[in-house]
């Protein structure tokens, strides 16, 4: 009996050592030519054995009031078929999500620095950005060449001093010598992170949670609040699909 038992537990602690030392890829696509905008995150773990696809087919800017309007497609290797929604950004929308950060930031010892810690175990194994630009006018398109130029540079190099690169990063600014405006980019990165890094990161975090006296209550409301509006969300989108 003593050896079945010792075998069980051996078995146990290789498979949790197996899931721990597998990475989390994540995949992420984003392209926009003039006024069409796509954008798909891949997330492959437990060595392929989930797979889970999160496309965002179209963004629609609608005006300054209403904000933009996103449509997203949901679909796991596990599920039938796949989920789809439609998310709001505007004004109202971002500023709720400011309040929740802020909220979050309090329930939290440290938060900051707990996501800085989290972000050098993510590993950037590949990176590639590619613009073309034109505004009608050559002096104008040097212009504005180098400026997006500049502007890639500083993104890239603070996220530099946040992650690891395996690779040096490919940039492209393309100018066009029409007369036409013309803008296209696209921006294609792949970045890994270890299960053991996650599962520690989120021991970290409950840890500083509850260094904060009622941090965990916060956080249990917050939680519960993102739970409810998910709920009336599907159930919103069940019913319009059945009219």
């Amino acid at each position: 009996m003593w050896i079945w038992l010792g075998g069980i537990v051996l078995f146990a602690i290789l498979l949790l050592a197996i899931v721990l030392i597998s990475n989390i890829h994540i995949h992420f696509t984003f392209r926009k030519h003039r006024s069409d905008d796509y954008a798909l995150i891949n997330i492959r773990l437990l060595y392929g054995l989930v797979r889970i696809k999160y496309e965002i087919p179209s963004i629609v800017f609608k005006n300054m009031k209403e904000g933009f309007l996103v449509k997203t497609q949901q679909r796991t290797n596990h599920s039938r078929g796949e989920a789809e929604g439609n998310e709001r950004v505007n004004k109202r929308k971002v500023k709720k999500w400011a309040k929740e950060v802020k909220v979050m930031l309090r329930a939290t010892d440290a938060l900051k620095i707990w996501v800085k810690q989290t972000l050098t175990r993510v590993h950037m194994t590949d990176l590639s950005w590619s613009t073309r630009i034109g505004v009608a006018d050559a002096a104008y398109t040097a212009i504005v060449t180098g400026w997006v130029w500049t502007m890639k540079s500083i993104m890239i190099g603070f996220l530099s001093y946040q992650v690891q690169f395996k690779r040096t990063p490919c940039l492209e600014v393309i100018p066009v010598w029409e007369d036409e405006m013309e803008f296209q980019t696209e921006l294609e990165l792949h970045m890994r992170i270890r299960f053991g890094a996650v599962f520690t990161a989120g021991l970290r975090l409950m840890t500083r949670v509850l260094k904060v006296e009622g941090g965990w209550r916060m956080w249990f409301r917050l939680l519960q609040e993102q739970r409810r509006k998910h709920k009336q969300k599907h159930k919103e989108q069940h019913h319009n699909s059945h009219i």
